[in-house]
């Protein structure tokens, strides 16, 4: 049904219908059915639906026009309301431990091995994620982390590369995981800001920035819910290898995962975060 439809069956024209509907409901026909499309799409999401596939149902463009509606509307993402359902299905009980915890790449994978895993993701996703842009990134990334070993001896691309997989999972905008691949690139390489923005966008710059400077900060003075969804992703990878670091390391990496990220991750509605990362900071505490 259409405007015309509705107010010729009511008896009006549809601009004096216009004006009955918003004195009487308080909100433009057009904000109303916008309010409601986004309902219905949240309904959506909970049943499982993946996001590209309600945005495109709702007659949104991409990913991230549908995203930035319903964040707007609803306070949170969409992503965030799919981690909430999974924490709510968690406390609920009748799911097995193996199904509570993210999946997990080889922990000595390669980068090529790892990147493969990334790509398929994104396949099997159906998102529209812009791949040519994400191999952009891995490209510039494996560069700028040339040389650079992680205590396992592996590669330290493969920390950043398992980041973003990790934010794969999570299906959260393409921005975010392409700031994942790159989470620590002020802090472990030469790379400059000016050359991010230059080769990507202001906007990841920011976003890069504001990860560099979170060592520098509180936890509760960081409100952007993609700094702290990288950062719990890029601490769950580091607690999943936490093991070849000296012992003292493992026990002040788990006793701030326990005072800072677990509650975080809770706080944010990420069950299988939560979970994980609960279950490896007990192991080394």
């Amino acid at each position: 049904m259409n405007l015309d439809y509705i107010s010729k069956h009511a008896g009006y024209s549809k601009f004096y219908f216009a004006r009955v509907f918003k004195q009487y409901i308080g909100l433009s026909i057009m904000v109303y059915v916008k309010r409601r499309k986004l309902t219905f799409a949240s309904a959506d999401l909970l049943n499982g639906d993946k996001i590209i596939e309600v945005a495109l149902r709702y007659c949104y463009d991409s990913t991230s026009g549908f995203t930035k509606a319903f964040t707007k509307e609803f306070g949170f993402s969409p992503s965030m309301l799919k981690t909430m359902k999974l924490h709510f299905s968690v406390l609920g009980g009748n799911i097995h431990m193996s199904h509570i915890f993210l999946e997990k790449s080889d922990i000595h994978a390669s980068k090529e091995e790892l990147f493969a895993v990334l790509l398929k993701l994104i396949a099997d996703s159906r998102s529209d994620y812009n791949v040519s842009l994400i191999e952009k990134t891995y490209v510039f990334a494996c560069e700028a982390y040339k040389g650079i070993k992680r205590c396992s001896g592996d590669e330290y691309i493969t920390h950043p590369i398992n980041v973003a997989i990790i934010l794969t999972f999570l299906e959260v905008p393409e921005d975010v995981i392409i700031s994942g691949m790159m989470c620590d690139i002020f802090t472990k390489t030469i790379i400059t800001a000016d050359t991010i923005e230059r080769e990507f966008s202001h906007d990841i710059k920011n976003l890069l920035l504001t990860l560099h400077k979170f060592d520098k900060l509180s936890l509760a003075d960081i409100d952007d819910e993609d700094v702290l969804t990288i950062k719990l992703a890029e601490r769950l990878h580091n607690m999943r290898t936490v093991e070849f670091m000296d012992k003292s390391v493992q026990q002040i990496k788990a006793k701030e995962t326990l005072q800072f990220f677990v509650p975080f991750a809770a706080k944010l509605g990420n069950a299988k975060l939560t979970e994980e990362l609960n279950d490896l900071a007990l192991k080394f505490a």
